[in-house]
């Protein structure tokens, strides 16, 4: 697949989603990710992509192939009360992660298995240092009932690990 963004390929290799885990997308976009996660977990792996944006789905279905494993879907995320549990949720560059209200993260908690794990990418605006940036996520997650797990950084994207602590002290 060419014209993989660094941010998604960082992302993808930094989560090293296993074989046969069930995944969650938030904020889909054209499906970069999807594509990638989908190589790594197989075909006894699922994937659902989310976005908001009809358009960016339309361009998620272009490039992935819907069926056994890959489900795209319109939607607002945290408006998937009936879709868990999930091993691994994500997202990339998502505003709602960059709102300061706990209210997202903590709807995505609720969909994680027990030892699920989130991950948060996001990149600082041009011309500020990425310390910050990893500060407001883990600040965030925390605020909204997770263990911060690890922290990952390659160029000006920054990656936090998170766990709902309930889970956490379980996995």
């Amino acid at each position: 697949m060419t014209g993989i963004p660094d941010r998604v390929a960082f992302a993808v290799e930094a989560m090293a989603p296993r074989p046969g885990t069930r995944v969650l997308e938030i904020g889909c976009g054209g499906g970069v990710a999807v594509a990638l996660v989908r190589e790594r977990i197989g075909p006894h792996g699922t994937i659902l992509g989310v976005d908001r944006s009809a358009t960016q789905i339309d361009r998620a279905r272009r490039r992935n192939r819907e069926g056994p494993g890959v489900e795209l879907r319109v939607a607002r995320f945290p408006d998937l009360a009936d879709c868990g549990p999930f091993d691994l949720i994500f997202a990339i560059d998502v505003p709602a992660f960059r709102s300061g209200s706990p209210a997202v993260p903590a709807a995505a908690a609720a969909l994680l298995r027990p030892g699920g794990e989130l991950w948060v990418f996001d990149e600082p605006p041009p011309g500020t240092a990425t310390g910050p940036i990893s500060m407001r996520i883990s600040a965030l997650l925390a605020a909204a009932g997770y263990a911060i797990v690890d922290m990952v950084e390659r160029g000006r994207t920054v990656g936090v690990l998170a766990a709902p602590i309930g889970s956490a002290e379980k996995g």
